[in-house]
């Protein structure tokens, strides 16, 4: 199931913990402070084919 995810995504893999983390993180930072409302995918690309 895995290997059928990667092949879908433009990255070709899946994303990592530390990914998802880092996202989280800078978020939670004064960078992100002009964000407000935004749906933010960490998912290498696989939204982009309307999945």
């Amino acid at each position: 199931m895995i290997h059928n995810v990667e092949e879908k995504a433009p990255l070709r893999r899946t994303v990592t913990q530390t990914e998802v983390g880092n996202t989280a993180a800078f978020l939670l930072s004064d960078l992100s402070s002009g964000i407000s409302g935004q749906t933010i995918y960490v998912d290498a690309g696989y939204c982009i084919n309307g999945m």
